[in-house]
């Protein structure tokens, strides 16, 4: 493990999303001064409500707004996401970003997701993977990455991602259907073992990995809580729920055709197949640094998204 450094204020970029959320929320419980960023001040206002967060509003692709929101601060963590209909934004993003932060003299991490190494070239990923070809989508994620490790930035890769806050991801969706009252459906075949992160657990690393300088100017791979199939999660929310859902498998010739009448989901279909593949992710060279990383497990972190989603309505 290498030497780690205190971090006494902290800025957020994108911080209304659920990893900006979630990861205030974290820093601040470690004592640290967080100010919150975003380009609404309503929004910032929404999310932090009750809070003693400093709030700023600004416009992540402007770098001398955000040159002027990041000022004072040891750390900025890029947590923006972007729809898809703006993917294209995220190397300009990234590069306002690390041009403010070496401006103020402020490290900088940004919280990825594991799509820069797609088409995945294995069925497990880690920092020595193939990352090239893929979709629109995928290109841009990756540029945004190399922007942040060529000045110097580090850069956490999630696997897709579920918990409190989040809003959009496959398997969320599963958990808001299930909540609905609904079956679930899935993308492939319910008994693919797919490894997904608990946004809380995700956080944490962020914050912690921030402490350690000598992580800058490299990728690090965070895998989840383990391999997980479909039908082993609609049994967890079975347990939870009380109920018995009915899961159907979605093939991606069947979300085609429902996408014609969903913008989101029409959106999403570049990314499709990539979805219905196994996949895991080797966390090892992370946890040489950190040490051990801890993962809340499926049957409490499910049960515990699953009562958010309900608390919402």
């Amino acid at each position: 493990m290498s030497e780690k450094v205190t971090i006494r204020r902290a800025a957020i970029i994108g911080a209304t999303g659920p990893t900006g959320i979630h990861l205030a929320r974290e820093l601040a419980g470690r004592g640290t001064a967080v100010r919150v960023v975003s380009r609404s001040a309503a929004n910032l206002e929404r999310a932090f409500a009750g809070f003693g967060l400093e709030r700023t509003a600004a416009d992540a692709v402007d770098a001398e707004a955000v040159r002027r929101a990041i000022d004072g601060c040891d750390v900025v963590f890029d947590c923006v996401g972007l729809p898809a209909e703006h993917m294209e934004l995220h190397p300009v993003t990234a590069r306002a970003i690390t041009e403010a932060a070496a401006a103020t003299g402020s490290r900088c991490l940004q919280v990825s997701s594991f799509w820069s190494y797609l088409p995945a070239s294995g069925t497990t990923i880690n920092e020595g993977s193939r990352r090239e070809g893929g979709n629109l989508y995928i290109r841009m994620r990756r540029q945004a990455e190399d922007i942040f490790t060529a000045a110097g930035g580090a850069v956490l890769q999630l696997p897709d991602f579920f918990g409190p806050e989040v809003r959009a991801s496959s398997f969320q969706r599963l958990l808001e259907e299930a909540v609905r009252g609904e079956g679930v459906s899935w993308i492939g075949s319910p008994d693919i073992d797919r490894d997904y992160a608990y946004v809380p657990d995700a956080m944490r690393v962020a914050a912690e990995l921030a402490r350690h300088p000598d992580a800058g100017g490299q990728r690090w791979v965070l895998a989840g809580s383990g391999a997980l199939s479909a039908r082993r999660a609609v049994e967890i929310v079975d347990g939870h729920l009380a109920k018995k859902l009915k899961l159907r498998a979605a093939p991606p010739w069947l979300l085609k055709i429902i996408g014609l009448f969903s913008a989101e989901l029409r959106g999403f279909l570049p990314m499709v197949p990539h979805y219905a593949k196994p996949i895991a992710y080797d966390e090892g060279r992370l946890a040489a640094l950190l040490g051990p990383v801890a993962h809340t497990p499926y049957e409490t972190a499910i049960p515990a998204t699953l009562d958010w989603i309900a608390s919402r309505g």
